[in-house]
């Protein structure tokens, strides 16, 4: 993956309390590096994506890992165990250990890390879902305050903006380990996202994704 790079600070209260009510956000901010995700905070920015290009090695393993080796989590966790609930994971798949396995692990903690300090929160939700079917078909918003997406293996997420949902030509789509962060319904500013997002339609080509979900806990 990309190097790791994100300010220490998190978003403060001022950033995040009502500020603008009654107005809506639906820009996406595209950066390549770690910092584009606090843009999410900004006004008008509905979701934040860190464009970023996973490493051969690295894409080429998780790729080619079995099914039944995938590791798949849900639990909340404070910020400085989230390695090791991934870790614990790939130990339940009997996944062996290597430069790759560590790599995913701390990839998930960074992850987890730059979210936790971008949304001001000590613990949060990890799931690491495994699935050949569509997880959620329809375009939505999600009824949270924020949420952090990676696609590890397969197809990434698409959105789109709430008027131009029934325009094929007008879908975005987060590259396969690229790290979205997207407003949800109760984001904290008073600005209404009107950027809806998905997975993406699975097929017999595209098959297994390994998504990354982040929630505040």
């Amino acid at each position: 993956m990309s190097q790791l790079s994100v300010s220490k600070e998190p978003a403060s209260e001022k950033q995040l309390r009502p500020m603008h009510k009654g107005r809506t956000a639906g820009n996406v901010l595209i950066g390549r590096e770690a910092e584009a995700l606090q843009h999410i905070a900004n006004q008008g920015i509905a979701a934040a994506i860190w464009q970023r290009k996973p490493a051969s090695d690295f894409q080429g393993w998780v790729d080619g890992l079995p099914v039944e080796q995938l590791p798949e989590l849900r639990i909340t966790v404070p910020l400085d165990l989230v390695e090791s609930a991934v870790q614990t994971a790939c130990d339940i798949k009997q996944l062996p250990d290597g430069p790759e396995r560590r790599l995913l692990a701390g990839d998930v903690a960074a992850l987890a890390d730059i979210f936790g300090k971008v949304m001001g929160v000590p613990n949060v939700q990890i799931r690491l879902d495994v699935d050949d079917q569509v997880m959620c078909p329809r375009f939505h918003i999600d009824n949270i305050s924020a949420r952090l997406l990676c696609t590890y293996r397969g197809p990434g997420t698409q959105y789109v903006a709430t008027s131009e949902r029934d325009k094929p030509n007008r879908i975005g789509q987060m590259t396969t380990g690229a790290a979205g962060l997207f407003r949800g319904k109760q984001w904290p500013s008073g600005e209404e996202s009107t950027l809806l997002h998905r997975s993406p339609v699975n097929t017999n080509e595209t098959g297994v994704r390994l998504l990354l979900v982040i929630d505040p806990a």
